[in-house]
């Protein structure tokens, strides 16, 4: 028998318990009265020893009656609701076989049982929508995942494969993590007939808006003719804006959205002599020969941005390079990760500590980076996708 059942089953000791009180008073009051008034034919000596015995009697079982009494008309039951609370406690919301009956009489324990039983009905009852709520949202969540990772390699299918960018390159890394599997960072590689493009790119938004963004770029920068921009990555900035400033432009005069892409394009000679660089709200970084950092700064407007007048030119920069020569072009994700004691961000000054030291090939020297950026993020959440690009001439 369960202890709910158990427990309604002892709702009799309830009514046992004015039981005993009629009983106790029957003894203690009526039982005397009885001796009086039948002992008319007793003596008074005989009438006062029977009173007298009665009187020790009484005194005697006092104690025991009063505790037993005291356990059959508070303490049982008070021990038996505490039991029910100790299921309710361990899970079990509805430990009752039925509904207890509604308390006949104002006793105050019948209500708080019957309460506890509508307690762990509506509890029990709220438990079970949270659960069904809980297993759509996990189903949802399980869709939307696979949606992400169908989007990922969507995105991944846009971007030229790695191994082309290493070919070109005496030594290379690209170390490209995407906050939420897709993202708004991404890289354009293309060959030209004397030489090659390479761009770094960070659009507006991360997640699934920054992943389309990618594409809507990728797609401009595939229908130049890079033959025609030769030399001039700024050339290609500067109609990719046109492009994007376009495609956005709203025929209803509402104010666009702020869409576009912060980037470091470059261009690089097949011969190596000398690289062109072009930034849009972006720099680039050479490492020299003898272990030295040189910074080189784009023009401070976005690709596409609202702010970036539609005819805005952007400028080139002529790069001489050497053998040995590294460069490295990235988004601002690592830069501006917070992290540390402080919470303050990643920076510059670190990246650059890392750069210019001399870690042999460079793949341990993106090894050290993403360490360090790892280390330094702690238990802060991810801000930005990343994406840095290392290479040697």
């Amino acid at each position: 028998m369960s202890f709910a059942r158990r427990f309604m089953d002892s709702a009799g000791w309830f009514n046992v318990g004015m039981k005993m009180n009629f009983f106790l008073a029957l003894l203690l009051v009526g039982a005397p009265l009885v001796i009086l008034v039948t002992g008319e034919t007793l003596t008074r000596t005989e009438l006062l020893d029977k009173l007298g015995l009665w009187a020790i009697a009484g005194l005697i079982l006092l104690l025991p009656l009063s505790k037993l009494l005291t356990y059959v008309v508070v303490l049982f039951p008070i021990k038996q609701l505490n039991g029910l609370c100790l299921e309710i406690q361990n899970g079990n919301l509805n430990p009752f076989d039925e509904i207890p009956p509604e308390p006949a009489r104002q006793d105050e324990l019948q209500k708080l049982r019957h309460n506890m039983f509508w307690m762990g009905h509506v509890i029990g009852s709220r438990q079970k929508e949270i659960r069904t709520a809980m297993g759509k949202l996990e189903e949802a969540q399980k869709q939307i995942q696979s949606s992400i990772d169908y989007a990922e390699l969507i995105q991944k299918a846009f971007l030229p494969p790695q191994k082309e960018l290493a070919a070109e390159f005496a030594d290379s890394f690209l170390l490209w993590r995407q906050r939420d599997g897709v993202g708004g960072d991404s890289y354009w590689f293309k060959k030209t007939t004397n030489g090659f493009f390479l761009g770094i790119i960070d659009c507006t938004g991360h997640g699934v808006p920054g992943a389309f963004m990618t594409l809507i770029v990728q797609s401009m920068l595939d229908r130049l003719d890079a033959n025609a921009f030769e030399k001039d990555p700024a050339g290609v900035l500067t109609a990719v804006n046109k492009l994007l400033k376009e495609a956005f432009s709203s025929n209803s005069g509402a104010e666009r959205p702020d869409d576009g892409m912060d980037c470091t394009f470059v261009y690089v000679a097949d011969d190596k002599s000398e690289m062109v660089f072009s930034g849009a709200r972006n720099y680039l970084i050479l490492r020299n020969t003898d272990g030295s950092l040189a910074e080189y700064k784009g023009n401070k407007k976005g690709v596409g941005m609202n702010k970036t007048p539609l005819d805005f030119e952007f400028s080139n920069q002529i790069i001489p390079l050497e053998k040995g020569m590294r460069f490295y072009m990235l988004t601002d994700g690592l830069i501006d990760q917070v992290g540390g004691d402080r919470r303050l961000p990643f920076g510059r000054k670190r990246f650059k500590t890392v750069i210019e030291k001399d870690h042999g090939e460079m793949i341990n020297q993106q090894d050290e980076l993403y360490e360090s950026f790892v280390d330094y993020q702690g238990i802060e959440k991810r801000r930005d996708d990343v994406l840095v690009f290392g290479g040697q001439v």
